[in-house]
């Protein structure tokens, strides 16, 4: 969807859901009295690197009981997401829904998330998710249930470092400079040059600057926005701080514009690069080229902290679904303890604390995490970072992600100074904030 016409849609959100809550109407689902409820569902292909998952797992549910039946619609990653806020606008959206963790503003604004305790959950059930959760608040109250989360972490190559001599990951923006710097002298001295880093969105994945911008940033001590969400905060000393650290690694010429982190890294070209956990499961695709040869650490620490950025995956409801407690039944399934258990296999964080949960699940969590080294890393960085840059982001997101693919890129290759890049940010996100 155009940028305009995703402005349109999520103007019309808050009429559209006025006009369906007055009649009762939803996705076209079937009124709970009148035999088995019918909840429809729409998502993207969330579980990583297995696309036809998300119906087994709905078919699953179907099979398990016989009250509830749920009618899944499997969108592309491309445009599901407009997909679903252009039915929204238009009135027949769906029961339930796939949306990034910390929601959508304009759903929010516009009632058209129905809380959580509309849908059967109560306290007891909330209280079991980890202080991440907090990302799916909204006046007091949760309207998204995590499926999993995911942070930014380091994914380097261990053969690349070990043949240079390098013991250990770096732990510091100074050490992670130096070390790439090592990689990608050395590898062209020997005839064979080899990225020491790339920052992810810097690429062939555009979109991705926006997790990396903003976990340089965090790290450098900067935010998003004033703690009110008036304003964008991002043409400041943190801004220039993190912006400079990743422009040096393009006039250096110690990372290469353009070249693709995930497929470099695949095929050894790229030693390290940041990216949400998730991509391991891609990673992994790699095969011999991969296999044994590649390691997972948290991110190496800023000047102020070693936070990064929070992303997954949430359920949300229509607050105008006639089907409300069967898309409750349906979402406590899909989201609980014992399916979001298995999505760690994807390596997607498990969203719950796990003192709470009943010990069989607490088992196989605990025998995943004791399998893979690499998720002692993944939970060290979990435990780095708080929702409060998600909940900032969620403001004047669409501006913001807009603005930044644009912007940040132009400021880190040269295209733009440091200064107009980060101005013309706040400038765009500024504008948009003005309009909430």
């Amino acid at each position: 969807m155009a940028p305009l016409r995703r402005r349109l849609a999520a103007l019309s959100l808050a009429s559209a859901f006025a006009l369906a809550a007055s009649a009762c109407a939803s996705g076209g689902g079937s009124s709970e009295s009148a035999g088995p409820t019918t909840v429809t569902f729409w998502s993207m292909p969330y579980w990583i690197g297995q696309d036809t998952k998300v119906k087994a797992l709905v078919d699953e549910f179907n099979a398990s009981q016989g009250k509830v039946k749920v009618e899944l619609t499997l969108l592309e990653w491309k445009d599901g997401r407009d997909k679903i806020k252009q039915a929204i606008a238009a009135g027949k959206g769906p029961d339930v829904w796939l949306m990034n963790n910390g929601l959508e503003l304009d759903y929010l604004k516009a009632g058209a998330l129905a809380p959580l305790d509309k849908l059967g959950y109560t306290a007891a059930d909330t209280e079991k998710f980890l202080p991440l959760a907090k990302v799916d608040e909204y006046d007091g109250k949760m309207h998204g249930v995590p499926l999993y989360f995911d942070v930014d972490v380091m994914l380097y190559r261990t053969d690349v470092l070990q043949q240079y001599g390098i013991a250990a990951p770096p732990k510091t923006w100074d050490e992670l400079k130096s070390t790439a710097a090592t990689i990608t002298s050395k590898s062209a001295e020997a005839g064979k040059k080899v990225a020491g880093w790339q920052f992810k969105g810097m690429d062939d994945h555009l979109n991705a600057i926006n997790s990396t911008w903003e976990s340089f940033l965090c790290q450098a001590g900067g935010t998003l926005t004033t703690p009110d969400f008036k304003a964008s905060t991002q043409n400041t000393e943190a801004g220039r701080t993190a912006m400079e650290y990743m422009k040096s690694f393009y006039t250096e010429k110690i990372s290469p514009v353009g070249t693709s982190a995930l497929n470099g890294f695949i095929s050894g070209d790229v030693a390290m690069f940041p990216f949400f956990q998730s991509v391991i499961a891609n990673v992994q695709t790699g095969g011999a080229k991969t296999e044994g040869k590649w390691a997972v650490a948290p991110m190496p620490t800023g000047p102020k902290s070693g936070c990064s950025m929070v992303g997954g995956h949430s359920l949300v409801a229509g607050s105008a679904s006639k089907n409300l407690q069967g898309a409750g039944t349906f979402m406590r399934w899909l989201a609980s303890p014992e399916r979001s258990a298995q999505y760690m296999d994807f390596h997607a964080i498990f969203p719950y604390d796990l003192g709470k949960v009943d010990p069989a699940v607490k088992a196989t969590v605990d025998g995943k995490v004791k399998a893979d080294p690499n998720w002692a890393p993944i939970f060290e960085q979990l435990a780095r970072n708080t929702p409060d840059l998600v909940l900032q982001d969620r403001h004047a997101f669409q501006a913001r992600w807009d603005a930044q693919k644009a912007n940040i890129v132009a400021g880190v290759n040269g295209q733009a100074s440091v200064d107009k890049a980060l101005k013309t940010v706040d400038d765009l996100v500024g504008q948009a904030l003005g309009k909430e």
